[in-house]
């Protein structure tokens, strides 16, 4: 698991974690990734792009999987962000890279309803969230969005 400062705590529930390390923390993602992960990586949640990408890439195992959920690290990008230049690696290994979205999911909308609704009910789910107070202060909150410096999902109240 790759992380920064703010996210770190978090990580102490997850049960089927063993490594983790802030990425903010070190120089070559790749040889942190390597350390980490000695035997490589079957599948890479994608959600940052950029240079976790890029490393990932490098790690990744023969047949590994990458679903790919955004890729935050460009979002606010002035000019076209280059692709990592070991994607073609993706070849060789033979590398399934797939996008996808929430809409892809909604015909199973009222399933994940009701099942969201009994976890919560039974205390499965837990969540963090940040609230502002201000309108005024909304440019603010989500540019912490980007920062790293909210926790969970940021709510603006007005």
């Amino acid at each position: 698991m790759i992380t920064s400062d703010n996210n770190f705590k978090n990580l102490l529930f997850l049960s089927i974690l063993r490594k983790s390390y802030n990425y903010k923390n070190v120089d070559d993602l790749e040889a942190e990734l390597r350390k980490h992960c000695p035997d490589g990586l079957d599948i890479y949640f994608e959600n940052v792009g950029g240079r976790h990408l890029q490393a990932a890439l490098a790690v990744m195992n023969m047949h590994g999987r990458i679903p790919l959920c955004g890729m935050i690290s460009q979002y606010n990008d002035v000019e076209p962000t280059p692709g990592p230049t070991n994607l073609s690696s993706a070849i060789g290994k033979r590398i399934r890279l797939q996008g996808f979205i929430v809409t892809d999911f909604m015909a199973r909308n009222s399933e994940f309803y009701s099942d969201m609704r009994q976890w919560i009910a039974e205390g499965k789910i837990q969540w963090e969230e940040t609230i502002v107070e201000r309108l005024e202060d909304a440019p603010k909150a989500f540019i912490a969005l980007f920062t790293g410096e909210k926790l969970g999902k940021i709510i603006v109240k007005v």
